[in-house]
């Protein structure tokens, strides 16, 4: 359960990398980073806004906020649009958990919670508030901020 959560709410976005079948926890970091990279210096975040990130911190900046939404749309969680994108996460949830019942389950109520919520039609506050259901959510279904990635 706790990689499955890490990938989904620690970014706020989905990092699933899987490799022959199973998910590659090396390689989901190194994804991460990578796009990370990427978006921190489209939006102009700085290193604090990494570590608030990486952290599970709400975001103290806009470019923090922006940094996330960036993410979000490069795993292809968050559309054009600013929604996020349910059947997408749920593809990124089944990968990491390797389709297992139990976890999909709390996975899919997470998902489809969160997915519903009404959000800022700023992207960069949008992505804030979805993060901020999914850490809510997690904490609803007995997940602690402790978990492991």
């Amino acid at each position: 359960m706790s990689k499955l959560l890490s990938v989904l709410f620690v970014m706020g976005i989905v990092a699933a990398v899987v490799v022959r079948g199973e998910f590659d926890r090396q390689a989901a970091h190194e994804k991460l980073k990578m796009k990370a990279g990427e978006c921190k210096t489209e939006v102009g975040a700085t290193d604090a806004d990494i570590e608030e990130l990486v952290g599970r911190k709400p975001a103290s900046t806009m470019e923090g906020k922006c940094l996330r939404a960036c993410l979000m749309k490069k795993f292809e969680v968050m559309d054009a649009s600013g929604k996020f994108v349910t059947d997408v996460a749920l593809k990124h949830a089944e990968k990491v958990t390797d389709g297992a019942a139990d976890k999909m389950k709390v996975a899919s109520e997470i998902i489809n919670a969160c997915a519903g919520i009404e959000v800022s039609s700023d992207h960069c506050q949008a992505a804030e508030d979805y993060g901020k259901c999914f850490k809510q959510q997690a904490s609803a279904h007995g997940i602690n901020e402790n978990y492991q990635f």
